[in-house]
C-alpha cells in the first residue's frame, strides 16, 4: 500500500518521528475531541524528548469527525488529520498509519481508538516506552474490563491464542497497542495483513508466532461507546465475530509448521484482586439464545457431520433446555471446526462456530454471573487450560 500524494507530500514538511501516536476514527464525532486532547497531554508529560506525530486515521467518517479532528489545535504536538487508505475497516486505518510511520522512520508507533471514554495521559507512557526503551516489540492491554466485557477474547481469541501458541495473552484483542519499528516492518509486510476488525487479533498473533517479545500494560478501567452495542448482537457482535476469527484461523494454518509442539503452559492461581470495580456490562442473554434456536438448523449438517456423537447428544440436550454448554464440549466444537477449517476454508464453518458461541456465552453468563472479579478470571483461565489440554488430541486425529 503506497501513501496517497496528499499524504507525502504533508509528510516531506515533517521529515521524521520518532513516535507515531495513531487514532482510529470512524464517526466518533462525541469522542474525539476528549481523545485527541488527552493523547495530546500523555505526549507532553511523558515523550517530551522525542520528536512525536499523532495521525488521526479516519475511516470514511460520515458525520463531522474529520472536520473537528482537523480544526482541533494541539500544539505544539504536531498532528495529521487523513483519510485512511484502502476500504472502510480498522485494519486499514491501522495498515495507513503503519505507512506513515514506515515513511517518516519512526521507532515506535501506538494505536488507540477514538471512541475511548476513560483514556489517561499515562496510558502514552505505559504503552510507548517499553517499546522505545527497547524491552519489547509489541505491547498489549490488560484492562480491568466486566466479566461479560470482551465477549469474543473471554471464550475464544484467549484460550485459543494461549493454546495454539503458548501466549499467554489475557486481552490479544483489547484495541490499543504499541508496536516497535521491527515488529511493524514484519506486519505491514505479511501476506494475511487484514483490512477490517481482525487486525488486533492479527498482530497479537504476527507477533506471537513470529516469536517477538510481548508484554501487558496495565491500564485500568476502560470504557468505549461501542460497549454498549453488546445487548445487539445480531448487528454489532456477530459481523466482528466473523472478521476476528476468520482472521485467527487463517493465521494459525500459515504458521502451522511454527507450532506443531505447542508450548502447554500451567494453570496460574490468580492472585487477589484490590483494583477499580468495572462497570457492568449489560448483555441480552435472551436474545443469543434466541438467535442460537434460530440458526442452528442452517448449520446442522455441519455439525453433523464433524461433530462426535457425545458432543452432538450434548447439544441436542442443550437446545432443549436439559443442558448448558460446557467449556469441555466448547473447546472441542472450536478445534473440530478449525481443523476443518484449515482444509477447506470454508467461511460457513466460521459461522457455524459463531451459532456455538452464542450457545458458550449463554452458558458462561450463567457460570458466572454471581462470581466476583477474581474468581471469573481464575475461571477464565481455568477454561484456557481446557483448549490447551484437548487441542494436540483433536488436531492430530487422522
Amino acid at each position: 500500500m503506497e501513501l496517497k500524494q496528499s499524504i507525502g507530500d504533508r509528510l516531506e514538511e515533517i521529515e521524521e518521528a520518532d513516535v507515531v501516536v495513531g487514532i482510529l476514527t470512524k464517526n466518533v464525532e462525541p469522542t474525539i475531541l476528549h481523545v485527541m486532547n488527552v493523547v495530546r497531554e500523555g505526549v507532553l508529560q511523558y515523550l517530551s524528548p522525542y520528536n512525536t506525530l499523532i495521525v488521526v486515521s479516519d475511516g470514511f467518517s460520515t458525520d463531522r469527525t474529520a472536520e473537528i479532528a482537523g480544526m482541533f489545535d494541539i500544539s505544539p504536538v504536531k498532528k495529521i488529520v487523513v483519510e485512511q487508505m484502502g476500504v472502510p475497516g480498522k485494519g486499514d486505518g491501522i495498515r495507513t498509519v503503519m505507512e506513515i510511520a514506515h515513511q517518516l522512520n519512526s521507532k515506535a508507533i501506538a494505536f488507540v481508538d477514538g471512541d475511548l471514554l476513560s483514556i489517561k495521559g499515562e496510558w502514552i507512557q505505559e504503552m510507548v516506552r517499553p517499546v522505545l526503551y527497547g524491552r519489547t516489540d509489541l505491547v498489549v492491554p490488560f484492562y480491568v474490563r466486566d466479566k461479560f466485557d470482551g465477549v469474543i477474547t473471554n471464550n475464544l481469541a484467549y484460550p485459543f491464542t494461549r493454546a495454539y501458541y503458548g501466549s499467554d495473552i489475557r486481552q490479544p484483542i483489547g484495541g490499543e497497542f504499541c508496536i516497535s519499528c521491527k515488529l511493524m516492518e514484519i506486519l505491514r509486510n505479511h501476506p494475511l495483513f487484514p483490512s477490517d476488525f481482525g487486525i488486533d487479533i492479527f498482530i497479537t498473533t504476527v507477533a506471537s508466532a513470529e516469536r517477538r517479545r510481548i508484554r501487558e500494560a496495565m491500564l485500568g478501567l476502560k470504557l468505549h461507546e461501542s460497549t454498549t452495542k453488546y445487548a445487539d448482537p445480531e448487528s454489532s457482535l456477530i459481523p466482528m465475530f466473523r472478521q476476528v476469527v476468520k482472521t485467527m484461523f487463517d493465521l494459525a494454518v500459515y504458521y502451522e509448521e511454527k507450532n506443531k509442539k505447542p508450548i502447554i503452559t500451567d494453570i496460574v492461581e490468580v492472585s487477589e484482586y484490590y483494583g477499580p470495580i468495572p462497570l457492568p456490562v449489560n448483555v441480552n442473554k435472551e436474545k443469543m439464545l434466541e438467535t442460537v434456536s434460530k440458526r442452528y438448523s442452517e448449520y446442522s449438517d455441519i455439525y453433523n457431520t464433524l461433530l462426535p456423537s457425545d458432543v452432538l447428544r450434548h447439544l441436542k440436550s442443550f437446545l432443549e433446555g436439559d443442558e448448558q454448554l460446557g467449556a469441555d464440549h466448547w473447546a472441542r466444537i472450536v478445534w473440530y471446526i478449525y481443523k476443518e477449517y484449515s482444509k477447506t476454508y470454508d467461511i460457513n464453518l466460521i459461522d457455524a462456530l459463531r451459532v456455538m458461541w452464542l450457545a458458550r456465552f449463554a452458558a458462561f453468563y450463567n457460570e458466572c454471573k454471581d462470581m466476583d472479579f477474581t474468581e471469573a478470571e481464575a475461571r477464565i483461565r481455568e477454561n484456557a487450560i481446557i483448549f490447551e489440554e484437548l487441542q494436540q488430541d483433536i488436531l492430530m486425529e487422522a
